[in-house]
């Protein structure tokens, strides 16, 4: 048995029989390079598919069977436009195109992906902005946030990304990356940081507000937990796309996008799964619904809810449960 690496030391040989050693050992580590790429992207996107599937029965309990809601929107959104998302572009990372093809298809990359990120990024303001007891203070400066950054997005979509260039030959995958000496691109994962740290940080603040209050409840400490976790998470691997943009070889570059862009949609669909669209059972004393906010101290302490809108979210005496129909999607607790 032989390995990938030696297997593209053959073919870049075969290919270039006349060529120096250098030549063929440059191309070889492209081929190589090539196939993680494409081996990785496969695995990201069977993981997608795996959470979906695992999900599914809590889904089609807490989503497919709620009445149309802004947060609904998003789930679905990011749920099933995410799967085609990744879907275009892993034909685009294993088909055979041409140069020329590429040329128009490789705009596609980041057009696409992008919103798959805002679309997160807007579950996650939303989920602070209820946390918050759904302040406009809070709610306008997230919006213009998400609008920021979402007009930068467009502009890496249309005039950041630039064509890779194929390892050997005229007729191969069409991937894009960062123009040689230029990291616009590195901004499209440095973004999403930017923002999630703030709305973490204005989650903690009121968690802070809270439990100077008096106010304990188990289901506040999983709500800062989770988001905290969540923001781990994504923004680590945010920042490793961003250096990754520093290589040399525009093959690597963007290897780790398509774990960043999953791993976003994935935890951010469980964080609705968990919480926003969280199933009304009987054995609970406080439930939650779509994504209101009152916070009601335990019993005997003094009343102190507050109210802001019709949010209503008991944060006293809930406790979390997975459901018989979500055992599966429970196995990956946030």
């Amino acid at each position: 048995m032989i390995g990938v690496s030696q297997l593209s030391k053959y073919e870049a040989a075969a290919l270039y029989p006349d060529e120096t050693s250098d030549i063929v050992e440059t191309v070889a580590v492209g081929l190589w390079l090539v196939h993680v790429l494409q081996v990785y992207t496969s695995c990201m996107v069977t993981l997608a598919v795996w959470d979906w599937l695992a999900c599914l029965p809590a889904e089609l309990e807490r989503v497919w069977r709620r009445e149309w809601s802004l947060v609904k929107f998003l789930y679905l959104w990011n749920r099933y436009y995410g799967l085609l998302c990744f879907s275009l572009n892993l034909w685009l990372f294993n088909g055979d195109f041409t140069v020329n093809a590429c040329k128009s298809l490789h705009y596609i990359i980041a057009a696409t992906c992008m919103w798959v990120t805002l679309g997160s990024e807007a579950i996650l303001a939303i989920r602070t902005y209820a946390f918050l007891s759904k302040q406009r203070s809070i709610g306008i400066p997230l919006v213009l946030l998400l609008l920021g950054e979402t007009a930068y997005l467009l502009y890496v979509a249309i005039a950041g990304v630039h064509q890779t260039a194929l390892v050997y030959g005229t007729v191969g995958l069409c991937t894009a990356s960062d123009a040689p000496g230029k990291h616009i691109v590195m901004g499209f994962w440095l973004c999403p940081v930017v923002f999630d740290l703030i709305c973490t940080g204005l989650t903690g603040m009121k968690a802070i507000q809270l439990k100077r209050l008096g106010v304990k409840s188990n289901i506040v400490k999983t709500f800062v937990r989770e988001g905290l976790l969540y923001f781990v998470a994504i923004a680590v691997i945010n920042v490793i796309n961003a250096a990754f943009m520093f290589q040399s070889d525009a093959n690597i570059q963007n290897i780790n996008s398509f774990l960043a862009l999953i791993l976003t949609q994935v935890l951010c669909c469980r964080l609705i799964l968990n919480f926003v669209l969280q199933s009304k059972e009987p054995r609970h004393r406080g439930a939650v619904s779509s994504i209101v906010m009152v916070m009601t101290p335990p019993t005997g302490q003094r009343t102190n809810t507050m109210r802001n809108g019709g949010f209503s979210i008991p944060l006293n005496t809930f406790q979390r449960s997975v459901g018989q129909g979500d055992a599966g999607c429970g196995l990956l607790s946030l």
